[in-house]
C-alpha cells in the first residue's frame, strides 16, 4: 500500500477506543464469532508447541488488544505464568478487570507503542485486533521488538471479504464507505516478512452470523464496537427509508435469515532468532490499570 493510499483510510484511534468502550458491557454476549476465534486460536496455539520451532507455552505472555479478558483463563490454562492485558479502551479493561487474577496485570496503551522492554516476552496473543491497526508493517515490527529470541506470537485477523454482504448491500444504496476495510493476504505476510517474524501455520477460513433482520444484524455489529471507522462513512443516523432500501437489497439464505460473514485468518509466529540486544525500556504515556473490581466496591 502506498504512502498516499494508506493516509486515504487512516483511523482515529480515539475513536475506535470510545466504540469499544461504549461496548464493553454488551460485548461478550453479542461476540459468538469473536469467541470462535478465540477458541480456535488457543487450540492452534497449543496444538504448534513443540512443532517446527514453536516453544512450549510459559513465562511471560502479551495480550494485545485483550478487551475483556477471555483469553486470560484458556491462556493461563495453556501454561502462561504471566500475562498482561492491554487495550486501548478503558472500558474494556473495567470488564476485563474482574476476570484478572494475582497473574494478571491490565494496561491501557496504544499497541504501536507498547510499555514493554525489548526482548521480554515469551510470547504475544492477540485475538481480532491487527485489522484495527492503521499501519500493519510497523505494529507487527514493534510487537516483534518485545519478543525473547523465537518467541511465540498467535494472532487471529480478519481478511477482505468480511462483512461483504453488507458491502454490497450498501453499494446499491449510496457511494459512501460503509465497511472496514482489511489488509489482503499478501499483504500480512509481507508484514510478516517485514518484521523478521516466521510464520509458522497460516489457516483461514469463513466463519457466517445470520440474523432474523438487519435491525437485529446492525445492533450486533454495535454491540461489539465493530461499527465503521472509515473516513468517508456517511455520518449521522440511518433514516427509515434508508434502512428499508438496505433491507432490499441484503442477501437471504434459504431461510430467509440474513448472513454476515468472517474471513478470518490465524497466524502461528516465530519471532526473530537475533533479539539478543541489550534489553532497554520504551518511553511510553501509558495508563496502568490496578483493579476496577476494588474501585467499584469502595
Amino acid at each position: 500500500m502506498n504512502i498516499a493510499h494508506h493516509a486515504a483510510f487512516m483511523r482515529k484511534k480515539s475513536q475506535v477506543s470510545h466504540q469499544f468502550s461504549r461496548a464493553a458491557t454488551s460485548y461478550d454476549e453479542a461476540a459468538t464469532i469473536q469467541q470462535q476465534a478465540l477458541d480456535v486460536l488457543i487450540e492452534r496455539l497449543k496444538q504448534s508447541r513443540g512443532e517446527q520451532q514453536i516453544p512450549d507455552i510459559q513465562g511471560e505472555w502479551l495480550d494485545i488488544g485483550c478487551g475483556t479478558g477471555k483469553a486470560f483463563d484458556p491462556l493461563s490454562n495453556a501454561g502462561a505464568s504471566k500475562i498482561t492485558g492491554l487495550d486501548l479502551s478503558q472500558g474494556m479493561l473495567k470488564v476485563a478487570a474482574l476476570r484478572a487474577n494475582s497473574n494478571v496485570s491490565l494496561v491501557q496503551a496504544d499497541a504501536d507503542e507498547l510499555p514493554v522492554a525489548d526482548h521480554s516476552l515469551d510470547g504475544i496473543l492477540s485475538c481480532l485486533m491487527l485489522q484495527w491497526s492503521q499501519n500493519t508493517h510497523h505494529t507487527l515490527k514493534e510487537w516483534a521488538r518485545t519478543l525473547k529470541a523465537g518467541g511465540t506470537m498467535a494472532i487471529a485477523t480478519l481478511l477482505p471479504g468480511t462483512h461483504d454482504e453488507l458491502a454490497l448491500a450498501w453499494a446499491k444504496v449510496d457511494d459512501h464507505t460503509h465497511v472496514n476495510r482489511f489488509d489482503s493476504p499478501g499483504l500480512l505476510t509481507s508484514a510478516f516478512d517485514e518484521a523478521n517474524l516466521t510464520i509458522r501455520k497460516l489457516h483461514q477460513t469463513t466463519l457466517t452470523e445470520r440474523y432474523s433482520s438487519l435491525p437485529e444484524l446492525l445492533r450486533s455489529l454495535k454491540a461489539i464496537g465493530a461499527t465503521n471507522v472509515n473516513p468517508g462513512r456517511q455520518k449521522g443516523l440511518m433514516t427509515r427509508s434508508t434502512l428499508r432500501q438496505l433491507e432490499q437489497h441484503y442477501p437471504r439464505d434459504k431461510q430467509g435469515r440474513l448472513p454476515l460473514s468472517y474471513e478470518v485468518c490465524w497466524i502461528i509466529a516465530s519471532g526473530p532468532e537475533n533479539n539478543t540486544a541489550e534489553t532497554v525500556s520504551r518511553p511510553s504515556s501509558t495508563t496502568r490499570i490496578f483493579s476496577f473490581a476494588d474501585e467499584q466496591h469502595k
